[in-house]
């Protein structure tokens, strides 16, 4: 049976959770170390990194899927410590670096999100905790949660008008009504 999946582990995961994800892959059943895949009888199983996420495909009967699947997810579970699943039922991604962004490349601001020039878009309800920092330089908001983090820089020709969009930004999160999320002073 041909099988085709992604797991919720973002290619941005640590050097030292990319081992612990490949001794898991490495002590699964039918694992070749030569081939650096899984092989067997009817079994031909190759993994690769995507943006979508860690991609397995290829040829495992069903009956051996479904037990072999469920204890990679286990095993990869208790190796990364965050539930590992398919994103498209709802598993979600651990981000490992922080988005970085600039102020001046906002694009739109609402109640659901914050969509930049560059077409990325963030949902405030990913996110948990605001903290603020008018006195780092450059002046910046980070946005975080246990799975993503967001920093916003202010990055304005002088001091003054960084002061002057940090507070306009400031303003406009407490006109969206964000109850979701706990500013961090």
């Amino acid at each position: 049976m041909q099988h085709d999946i992604n797991l919720n582990i973002h290619y941005t995961i640590p050097d030292a959770l990319w081992l612990k994800v490949y001794n898991v892959f490495s002590n699964m059943p039918y694992w070749n170390d030569k081939e650096n895949y899984w092989t067997g009888e009817d079994i031909e199983l190759w993994y690769s990194v995507e943006p979508s996420g860690i991609q397995i495909a290829g040829t495992m009967p069903e009956d051996i899927w479904n037990k072999w699947f469920d204890t990679l997810k286990k095993e990869l579970t208790k190796a990364l410590g965050y539930e590992i699943g398919e994103p498209e039922d709802g598993f979600r991604f651990k981000f490992w670096k922080p988005d970085e962004k600039k102020y001046s490349a906002i694009k739109s601001i609402d109640n659901e999100c914050i969509i930049f020039n560059d077409h990325s878009m963030f949902q405030w309800e990913d996110f948990d905790t605001i903290e603020r920092n008018i006195s780092a330089e450059p002046p910046c908001y980070i946005f975080k949660s246990e799975y993503i983090e967001l920093r916003i820089y202010f990055d304005g020709v002088s001091k003054r008008s960084n002061r002057q969009n940090f507070n306009n930004f400031n303003e406009k999160i407490k006109s969206l009504g964000l109850k979701n999320l706990y500013i961090k002073e």
